[in-house]
């Protein structure tokens, strides 16, 4: 997975190595967006720079830290790469939740940089296809389970029975186009609203 062209915005957390990072990150050919020395500087960052990966040397962990991560991760998901000295595995368990991809607890190797960044695209890219999978999985929970109460409703307003129902919304589905939890969900708004009048 090549590095080049990659573009990194670098939060300097105390630990003040940021001309270490620029020095390496300049021989690999990335693009170093700016260097942050605030959390609260990230958000307005995210959106000036649009980096492509978030690179954060951290003397150590705090909850203004760990919350602005967790902020920016949610609002624009991209991979996160922590330094930090000293971290237990509570708090690399914390800094994980946050959206970090990887941790590297130590001493900085200049030379590794590239491995790294290359570790953390490519655990990025294997989280989101864990996490599109999951939306996928738990839309077709959500899905199947619209259908088991537009089945219920069908049933109840017309006496059906269960494959009688499952047919008649399969039905409504075909004829219109559409797919059938589409017509589930419209038939369970449809239900809501007559039992509000």
């Amino acid at each position: 997975m090549a590095v080049a062209g990659l573009r990194v915005l670098l939060l300097d957390h105390g630990q003040r190595r940021s001309p270490i990072f620029r020095a390496e990150l300049i021989r690999l050919r990335c693009q170093l967006l700016d260097v942050l020395d605030s959390v609260q500087d990230l958000p307005a960052a995210m959106l000036r720079s649009e980096p492509d990966l978030i690179l954060i040397d951290s003397e150590h962990l705090d909850a203004d830290l760990l919350a602005a991560l967790a902020a920016t991760v949610a609002s624009r998901h991209l991979p996160v790469l922590l330094f930090a000295d000293g971290l237990g595995p509570d708090a690399m368990r914390s800094a994980l939740q946050a959206g970090v991809n990887v941790v590297i607890v130590g001493g900085l190797q200049p030379q590794r940089l590239e491995s790294v960044l290359q570790l953390t695209l490519a655990r990025f890219e294997q989280d989101d296809q864990l996490r599109q999978e999951l939306d996928r999985v738990n839309t077709q929970l959500a899905d199947r389970k619209s259908i088991e109460r537009a089945k219920g409703i069908l049933m109840r307003e017309q006496h059906l029975d269960e494959d009688s129902a499952y047919h008649r919304l399969r039905r409504l589905a075909m004829d219109r186009g559409e797919p059938l939890a589409a017509v589930a969900a419209r038939l369970l708004e449809a239900d809501q609203l007559l039992r509000k009048a």
